[in-house]
């Protein structure tokens, strides 16, 4: 079952999900789009354009800082910094209530596991940490 709604599902923009409807996107198709979406403005943000919403502003800021604290040739510290990305954008799509609980934890742990085996979502998700990685 697809789950649609408006806007994108790990950016601040929509309502927060509880985490049944944030492991139905994550899985699904809606995640692989976001980073597209992602790596795009990346891309963008590298040739020099800086229009961004405020929640990407923010999602590529935290992104930027796991980036540059990361060697990102190394596999070790790549697939840490892979992990840390996933963590952060799927905490930011749950609600509060959620983000805190026992619950809210074992699905953003397992959905950010899920993401650094996925080989597709990994490599999009390791492009765009190298696209915004400072110099």
């Amino acid at each position: 079952m697809k789950v649609n709604r408006p806007g994108d599902p790990l950016s601040g923009n929509t309502e927060p999900l509880d985490p049944r409807e944030l492991q139905n996107l994550v899985k699904g198709e809606r995640f692989e789009a976001v980073l597209q979406e992602l790596e795009g403005q990346a891309g963008a943000n590298a040739a020099g354009s800086s229009a961004s919403s405020p929640p990407s502003n923010a999602t590529r800021a935290a992104l930027v800082q796991i980036a540059s604290t990361a060697d990102l040739t190394n596999g070790a510290q790549s697939l840490r910094a892979v992990r840390e990305s996933a963590r952060f954008m799927i905490r930011s799509r749950l609600g509060k209530q959620y983000r805190e609980s026992e619950e809210g934890e074992r699905v953003i742990e397992g959905l950010s596991e899920y993401v650094a085996a996925d080989p597709l979502l990994k490599s999009k998700l390791l492009s765009i940490l190298q696209k915004v990685k400072p110099a």
